[in-house]
Formats: structure tokens, sequence, C-alpha cells
């Protein structure tokens, strides 16, 4: 890796050290009161701040200069370690997932970090840092070692055809206002969870304790008004609503696709440009979801799953796209020109023991707040937990109505989702496991739950009919080790 690739480590090492020193000095600067034109106290900061550089060059080094990197053979070699000297050796057709992101320093040295995984890989295999030219004959040789010797040599006779496809971002805009802005709330409870550690961390216990009272003593003063409280409510929807958007918009705007028959490459970000890229054989399943909204204006949102390595990342780190229905074109692209006209095989729907499943959770939580609040003699707030119990009733039957699975030709297809639509799309080869799960009830209710798992997820249909179940069981055994005896 070059020099611009140092400095972009020195800048994030040193962007690190500068924070964690920063809040710091305003903490005690903010105790023993300094003053500003106190000329000591200004050589106190240049010499901290010359500090600060020296140690991030020093750390910076130590990350830098140890790593080398080269294909060989198609295999990626990965030398790291200072005192302990490391090798590590991939080959290139194992490599399962090749991301890369540019963030603003990135963009003005002209470099990207990429980022490699393997399924036996316990987080992020190797992170190189290179400059256009390097990644693009990088990328080359990863390309040439996933694919055998015939394929290659076939497809140096035949012009590959590669198309590219820009998405707007007025539609992004307009699905990110459609979904589900609860959660949001997680992003703002995330912000002042961790302003408030900070404050704790630095702060004396009587500041601290300080805080707290103010802030109660405002809530109780608003508490017994109605109107205040819904007033609080709608502003700070608004301000979720505001993170949510703002951060779909940052993360996916301008995105574009590159793609051929069986290479899909996304770019996208407004600041900090990433890319995704899915191989057409390492695609596990598609996932796509409508609610009311997005049906009525033509939008969905949807996400191709690959396998998960050691690390299961959590479903926010994947790839979405939010936007105009495209799902028709991804399954085309996934299963074929001919999958809308395939017949079902046969399918299977939830009974009531889907509904009790996701309303049960919501009854205990209802129950508890309504013993608090009687408790407390604020009967007046019981209104809350009736309505989220209604509420809650509405889910569950939306949920069974919509759990189904469907056996198709090429493909089977896992219905789920409350409130919003959700198809999982899968291939036969790609289910691993084919589990049923009995209960004590099972042999009253004769209803049994069918677990299907692949490399990348796994789904639960609940309350099948114990004879349906069984007959789906055996066909996708049937199925699965036919497509066995295929490969071998």
């Amino acid at each position: 890796m070059g020099l611009n690739a140092f400095l972009i480590i020195f800048i994030k090492i040193f962007r690190t050290v500068f924070n964690a020193s920063v809040i710091y000095f305003f903490i005690k600067a903010f105790d023993s009161g300094l003053c500003l034109s106190d000329g000591d106290v200004w050589i106190r900061i240049i010499g901290g701040f010359i500090a600060m550089i020296g140690v991030s060059l020093l750390l910076a080094a130590v990350a830098y200069f140890p790593k080398k990197f080269y294909v060989k053979d198609g295999y990626l070699i990965f030398m790291h370690g200072l005192l302990n000297r490391e090798t590590t050796t991939i080959p290139l057709g194992r490599i399962h997932s090749l991301r890369t992101k540019q963030g603003i320093w990135y963009r003005i040295f002209e470099m990207k970090g990429i980022v490699f995984d393997t399924l036996a890989s316990k987080g992020a295999e190797i992170e190189l840092l290179l400059d256009e030219s390097e990644w693009r004959h990088l990328l080359h040789l990863i390309d040439n070692g996933e694919r055998p010797k015939i394929a290659l040599e076939t497809e140096s006779k035949l012009k590959v055809a590669t198309h590219i496809r820009q998405f707007g971002n007025q539609y992004l805009l307009l699905d990110a206002i459609c979904q589900n802005h609860l959660k949001g709330m997680a992003i703002l409870g995330g912000f002042l969870a961790a302003t408030f550690e900070r404050m704790n961390e630095f702060m004396d216990n009587n500041a601290a304790d300080t805080i707290i009272d103010c802030a109660m003593s405002f809530y109780d003063g608003w508490l017994m008004s109605p109107l205040r409280l819904l007033l609080i409510v709608v502003v700070i929807y608004a301000v979720v609503l505001l993170l949510w958007t703002g951060r779909l918009f940052l993360r996916y705007s301008n995105m574009s696709m590159r793609y051929d028959r069986k290479l899909l490459m996304f770019t996208y970000g407004l600041l900090s440009r990433s890319s995704c890229r899915f191989k057409f054989g390492k695609v596990c399943t598609i996932w796509v979801k409508r609610n009311f909204f997005e049906k009525k204006l033509g939008l969905c949102t949807l996400m191709l799953r690959q396998a998960l390595n050691v690390t299961a990342q959590k479903e926010e780190d994947n790839l979405k796209l939010y936007g105009v229905d495209l799902s028709s074109f991804f399954l085309k692209w996934w299963l074929g020109e001919d999958y809308m006209t395939e017949s079902d095989i046969i399918s299977a729907r939830s009974g009531r023991g889907a509904f009790v499943h996701s309303f049960l959770p919501d009854l205990l939580i209802s129950l508890i707040a309504i013993v608090f609040l009687c408790y407390f003699n604020a009967y007046v707030w019981l209104i809350l937990p009736i309505v989220y119990l209604l509420i809650s009733v509405v889910k569950g039957i939306c949920a069974m109505r919509r759990s189904r699975i469907v056996l198709r030709d090429s493909c089977l297809v896992v219905y789920n989702g409350s409130f919003a639509e959700i198809e999982n799309y899968m291939k036969y080869g790609n289910i691993e496991v084919v589990r049923i799960r009995r209960t004590p009830f099972t042999a009253f209710s004769h209803r049994v739950t069918l677990i299907l798992s692949t490399p990348g997820s796994t789904f639960n249909v609940r309350s099948l009919s114990e004879c349906e179940a069984m007959q789906i069981y055996d066909l996708l055994l049937l199925k699965t080790e036919s497509l066995s005896k295929e490969l071998i």
C-alpha cells in the first residue's frame, strides 16, 4: 500500500486520539476555570496538539509498515503483525463477501478501503487501502480466481454484456418515509444514551444528579397535561423521522448498479461511498417487503442475503434497496425468466398458533403496564396499554393470515410479516437444514413448526398442519437429495 494509504491510517488514528483528548481538555478546563487569555494555557494546548500528532504518527507506522499482501497461484496472501508476524492465505475462490468504502478522506486521496470476508472468518479477514488502478487489478484477479478454467475459456470467446442502472434519490426518500419509523427510536435512544454516558463519565456525581433532577422536574410538570404530552410525542416523532430519512439518504443516495448475468455491483452513499458485490451463486435468499404505503405507491424494500460468516452480522448492516419495486428484475436475474409462470407444487398456511406467538409478548407487556399504572393510581393513562393491546390483536391477525410457505418448481417462498407483506425466495440447493418442531400441544392441535435454514438465515413457519408439514418436509428432502446427486 502506498503513501496515501499511510496518510489515511494516520488521519483515522489522529481523529480518535483528538476526540478523546479534546473532551478531556474541556472537562478539565471547566473544572479548573482555565482562562484562554493566559499564555501558559496556549503553550500547553500547542504542546498537547504536537504530542497528539506524534502519538498518531507512531501508531500509524505500527499499523502500516508491517502489512504486506500479494496474489500468487490463485491465493491472496496477507502478512501483518509487528512482534507476532502472521501470514494469512485465502483461496480467491473462497472469498465470500467483497465490500469497499470511500469516506471523505478516501475520496480526497483517491483511495478505497477493501474488506474481504470468508465464511470461516471471525470478522473482516482482510482490510486493505488501494487506489483505483490497484483495486481494478485485484478485482480482475479475484474474478478469475472464482471461475473455473473451463468457464474462463468459454467467457473469453463470448462477449459478456455489462449494464448500468441508476436509482433515483426521490424514490429513496419516498420509500424511507414509508418505513416503520419506530426503528429510528433506536438511533435517537443510542445518541442520548451515549451522550449521557459520556457526561456521567467525566462529570462528578453532583453535576449528574443536578441534570437528572432538572429532567425529572420538567417531566413532572408536563406529565399531568395530555395535550402537552402529545406535543412532546409529535416533536420526538418529527426528530426521529428526520434522523431516519437522513440516515438512509446519507447511506444509500446516488446508488448505481453495474450488472451482468453472473454479477451485481452496487455503489452508494452521499459523503462516504461504499460498494457491495453479489455473485450469482452466493446469493442465498431474496427478501422483499411491501407495507401498505409501499404497495399504494409502487415501492418496495429489497435485500439480497448472502451466507453469514461466524460474526453473524446484524441485519441492519446488510445492503437494503429502497425505492421503486424492482423485485421482478432481481428475481428474474436470480431464478430465471420463467419463475413467474411456474406452478405451485404444494403450499401450506399457518393456523391460530401464529396469532398466539405474535400476540402473547404484547399481552404480557400490556398487563405489566396496566398493573404499574393501577399501582400509582394513574387510571387516566390506562388508555395507552389498551390501545397498544388492540393494535397487537390486529398485528397478530395479520401475522396469521400472511404466514405460509409455497413450493414451486425451481424455488420455495416463505411468506411472513404482520403489517407488511414479506416474501423470502430461496433455491432448493441453498436449504441446508429442514426440521419439524412439535410441542406438548401438538397431540391436541396437530400443528407443528417447520424450520428452514440457509447459510444466510433461518425461517420458522409456525402452526402448520402436521400432515401438510410432513409432505413439505419429504418433498424438500427429495429436492435437496436430487440436487446433491447432480452435483456429484
